[in-house]
């Protein structure tokens, strides 16, 4: 795992001032696989399905929250035009 800068992963606006959040999606097993990985080696570092998303975009991402990242991202495509980087 790597450090994820707080900037919306659609825009790259700096989450401060703008604000929004840390949205998790659901886990698929290579998620599970790498998260379960860092937590036994008490490593530290940014959980593979979690990104940043602005004030702006926070909101369409929340609601995807149930789905993994590859099936909210390509939703997330579609709707901002394919400016989403690939997870």
């Amino acid at each position: 795992m790597i450090m994820m800068p707080s900037e919306c992963c659609i825009c790259r606006k700096d989450l401060f001032p703008n604000e929004g959040g840390l949205i998790y999606f659901s886990e698929d097993e290579k998620d599970r696989q790498s998260n379960q990985r860092f937590e036994e080696h008490e490593f530290s570092g940014h959980p593979t399905n979690a990104f940043w998303f602005c004030k702006d975009h926070y909101s369409e991402a929340k609601k995807l929250s149930c789905l993994n990242k590859n099936e909210a991202f390509g939703i997330l495509n579609k709707k901002f035009n394919n400016v989403v980087s690939n997870p």
